[in-house]
C-alpha cells in the first residue's frame, strides 16, 4: 500500500499554491486561453477593460501588471494605438477584442458583454477598471457594484461640465485684458493727457467691484439665447449634416471652426457641442487629435431635419 501511494504522488506531484508563476508559465497559459472571454489559469489582481475607441489610455495610477487581465475594444479593421501598445504589449494577459460588426458603441456592447462574462467567471474580490470616455457605461459599473464588486469608470477626457464653466470664466476675463503688450510712447513722451489716465485706472478697480456677479448657467438642455435651440437639438442638427457630406474634417481643429461656423450661432462653444457629438452621435477624437464619425443608416420612416444650407453666423 506505502508503495502505491508513493507512486501516485510521484505521478501526480503537488505544485505549492505559494509559489508566483515564472514569466514562461503566464504565456503558456495565455496560449492555452486563446478565447479573449475566458480568463487564465493562474490568479489574477485586477481587471482593466479599455474603449480602444474613444478612450485609448491606462489611468494614470494604474500599473498594470502581469497579473492584469487587459481587454482592449476595438471596432472592426482598427489596431491597438502605439502609445498604448507600448504600455501593454509585454503583458501576458493582454488581448484585444474587435467588433464582429461596426456602428455607433459597437465597441461598448461588447465591452459590456465581456464584463458581465469576466464577473460570472472571476471572484469578486478582484476589482474592475473601465476606461471608456461613453457615460452611459456608468450603468455597467453601478450594476457590478450593485452585485458586490469593486468597479469603477474613469476617462481621460475633460468633464463638459468643467469645460464649459472655463469657457465662461475666460469669456469674462477678455475684456478685462490689455490689449497688445508695446508701449506707445515715442521719444520718451507719453500720451496720457494730465491725470486723465490715472483717474480712469483708479476707478477701473471701483466699476468692477461693483459689477453685479455672472448670472448662474443655464441647466443643459435649456436654450442659451431666446428663440434659439438647445444643445442636443444642436448636435442633433449638426450630426446629421456629418452624416451627408463627404469630407468630414479629419482634425479638431477644422472641426471646431466648422462647428462654430454652422452651429455658432445659438450660445454654446463649439466644446460643448463636440462633447455633446461625442457622447451621443458617434463621433470621435483620439490622442493625435484625429476625428472620426460612424456612418449610421437612418431607420426606416426617420426623416432628420434638413440643414441650412448657408452655414449659421454667430452675431457679433
Amino acid at each position: 500500500m506505502n508503495d502505491n501511494n508513493s507512486a501516485e504522488k510521484a505521478d501526480h506531484p503537488e505544485t505549492p499554491s505559494a509559489a508566483a508563476p515564472s514569466p514562461e508559465e503566464l504565456a503558456a497559459a495565455l496560449a492555452g486561453n486563446p478565447d479573449s472571454s475566458q480568463p487564465p489559469r493562474y490568479p489574477l489582481d485586477s481587471v482593466l477593460l479599455i474603449d480602444g475607441d474613444n478612450d485609448p489610455h491606462v489611468p494614470p495610477d494604474v500599473t498594470p501588471t502581469r497579473y492584469t487581465l487587459v481587454r482592449v475594444f476595438l471596432r472592426p479593421g482598427a489596431t491597438m494605438p502605439r502609445t498604448l501598445e507600448k504600455k501593454l504589449a509585454r503583458l501576458p494577459h493582454c488581448a484585444t477584442v474587435v467588433s464582429p460588426r461596426g456602428g455607433a458603441n459597437a465597441a461598448d456592447f461588447v465591452m459590456s458583454l465581456h464584463a458581465g462574462m469576466l464577473h460570472a467567471t472571476l471572484p469578486h474580490h478582484i476589482p474592475f477598471m473601465m476606461v471608456t470616455n461613453d457615460a452611459t457605461l456608468a450603468a455597467m459599473a453601478a450594476e457590478l457594484q450593485r452585485l458586490g464588486r469593486v468597479a469603477s469608470l474613469w476617462t481621460s477626457h475633460p468633464d463638459p461640465e468643467d469645460v464649459s464653466l472655463a469657457a465662461r470664466e475666460d469669456a469674462e476675463e477678455r475684456p478685462a485684458r490689455s490689449r497688445g503688450g508695446r508701449s506707445r510712447s515715442r521719444g520718451g513722451r507719453s500720451r496720457s493727457r494730465g491725470g486723465a489716465s490715472k483717474s480712469r485706472t483708479r476707478s477701473a478697480p471701483a466699476a468692477r467691484e461693483a459689477a453685479p456677479p455672472p448670472p448662474p448657467p443655464p441647466p443643459p438642455d435649456v436654450p442659451r439665447k431666446t428663440g434659439g435651440k438647445t444643445i442636443t437639438e444642436v448636435a442633433w442638427t449638426y450630426a446629421a449634416r456629418l452624416q451627408r457630406i463627404k469630407d468630414v474634417p479629419s482634425r479638431v481643429k477644422p472641426l471646431l471652426n466648422d462647428i462654430k461656423n454652422r452651429a455658432g450661432s445659438h450660445g454654446f462653444t463649439p466644446e460643448e457641442i463636440l462633447e455633446e457629438l461625442k457622447r451621443h452621435h458617434g463621433v470621435r477624437v483620439d490622442a493625435q487629435g484625429r476625428v472620426q464619425v460612424d456612418r449610421v443608416k437612418p431607420a426606416a420612416g426617420e426623416n432628420p431635419p434638413a440643414d441650412d444650407a448657408a452655414p449659421e453666423v454667430a452675431p457679433s
